[in-house]
């Protein structure tokens, strides 16, 4: 059932899901009807009555304990049922790949409000990633797409909360609703150079105990518009979830900070509702950003332009700036493009009301409230250039060696994550240097990985990246 994690893993953690609660007629409930032999608690047993429609996620159990997703608390309590409140969103998919033959897009078969037939006119296969990302937080049971085809989806991770791991919590949640077979997916989280964080998780659905049937329409997605042929009308599947906490992938609190990805290595035949994380455990970035860059133009102004790669949900971006590098207030907003699975381009003027270096920052909204920030980029004011500062070693260890461009020279190192967060600052005057040499030797304990050195010297700045080993 599961492959390529610990063996006391696999003797003494159940995580596969044993019942679901979904706002099916208002209250669906559903499950293998299980006894958890730790906790007694006994699963439901599998509903008699198949969802055809539309239905969200509320509620979910694993090894004996019940966890809310957030959709509708009040709906659990109501029921007389105790939980464990709960975060969870899907995971924000902008591209699935193009879709191939037999690739099909399920609905609930009264999802279109056609009694079993076709929807008219006939749905478009222009957006595929829609269907694994809608209903409340993207937790609709009630449409999926099947056989996706094989490759691998990459999301940003912009933190992981340190009390999340081990805490018996499931933190990802995988959703098998069609048929399953002996392939199987693969997830892994990797740092920034895509080196795998602790272990694979490799998931086979095929003996994983079915905890609800819904009755469901599967239209050809290969083809535009999706046709529905026969034997995939009105036909009966089976739902069937995984869950998992950051210890079944490895992930402890000496590694956990070195996280910056999360991973599906899709085998190709994949049956997905939606692939939900603990939003309460960690943060997925909706937004891949490039670049962020700015410049002084000969009028005073700044012009900050940036690039995604792609953006999932995304409302818009904050442009925030300070004048220290520390505070940051909002001093404009540009619309974001919302769902694209393509590249963007933004740029944005600023009139700052100092001729001193302003710091900018962009803060990534999303349009479910979750956020990210930019690496912070320094603009020094027109005509004003940065003087040349020389950082060894890099990589570096334990220390680093500044050589400044004068034995006069006043200002101050910052060390930062490359997603804009102050590890590490020291402010040195003339009096400390030696031959205009300064040496940082209080660094904090770093994870390997990339950093942005930022060095001001006499009001000028200098950026420089550098690997931690």
């Amino acid at each position: 059932m599961l492959l390529s994690v610990p063996a006391w893993a696999q003797s003494t953690t159940v995580n596969y899901v044993t019942e679901i609660v979904t706002t099916y007629g208002g209250y669906w409930r559903s499950g293998n009807g299980t006894t958890d032999a730790t906790t007694g608690f006994k699963s439901a047993s599998l509903s008699a009555t198949k969802p055809d429609n539309s239905h969200n996620l509320v509620g979910f159990v694993v090894a004996g304990k019940c966890y809310s997703t957030g959709v509708n608390d009040a709906l659990l309590t109501s029921h007389s049922l105790s939980f464990t409140p709960g975060q969870y969103r899907a995971l924000p998919t902008a591209a699935l790949g193009t879709a191939i033959d037999n690739t099909k897009v399920g609905w609930g078969q009264l999802y279109d409000q056609v009694n079993n037939g076709p929807a008219a006119p006939l749905p478009s296969n222009a957006s595929l990633p829609q269907y694994l990302t809608d209903g409340v937080n993207g937790l609709d049971l009630g449409t999926c797409v099947a056989n996706i085809p094989a490759g691998r989806v990459t999301f940003n991770i912009g933190t992981v909360t340190s009390s999340s791991i081990n805490d018996a919590t499931p933190d990802i949640l995988v959703t098998q609703v069609a048929d399953p077979n002996s392939t199987a997916d693969t997830y892994q989280f990797l740092d920034a150079n895509d080196k795998i964080i602790g272990n694979s998780v490799t998931v086979t659905f095929l003996n994983i105990p079915v905890v609800g049937n819904w009755i469901a329409d599967f239209y050809e997605a290969s083809q535009n518009p999706m046709g529905l042929g026969a034997g995939f009308t009105n036909t009966q599947r089976d739902l069937r979830l995984w869950a998992a906490d950051f210890s079944q992938f490895g992930i402890t609190q000496s590694n956990y900070s070195a996280i910056k990805k999360f991973q599906i290595v899709l085998a190709g035949s994949s049956d997905v509702a939606f692939v939900a994380y603990n939003s309460q455990a960690v943060t997925v970035l909706p937004v891949v950003l490039t670049s962020f860059t700015g410049s002084a133009l000969a009028n005073g102004q700044v012009r900050l332009q940036w690039e995604t790669a792609s953006e999932v949900n995304s409302d818009m971006f904050v442009v925030e700036a300070s004048t220290d590098g520390q505070a940051f207030a909002p001093v404009g907003r540009v619309a974001a493009a919302g769902n694209k699975a393509s590249a963007s381009s933004y740029t944005y003027l600023h009139q700052p009301a100092t001729t001193g270096i302003v710091y900018y920052r962009l803060h990534q909204l999303d349009h479910d409230g979750s956020s990210a920030y930019s690496p912070v980029v320094a603009v020094a004011p027109h005509g004003r250039t940065s003087l040349p500062v020389q950082v060894a070693p890099n990589p570096f260890n334990e220390t680093l060696h500044l050589q400044l461009p004068t034995a006069a020279a006043t200002g101050k190192a910052c060390l930062i994550t490359m997603d804009g967060r102050q590890l590490y600052q020291h402010v040195f005057t003339p009096s400390e240097l030696t031959e205009a040499a300064c040496v940082l030797r209080d660094l904090p304990v770093l994870q390997p990985g990339l950093y942005l050195l930022q060095v001001l010297v006499d009001e000028r700045m200098t950026h420089q990246k550098l690997m931690k080993q």
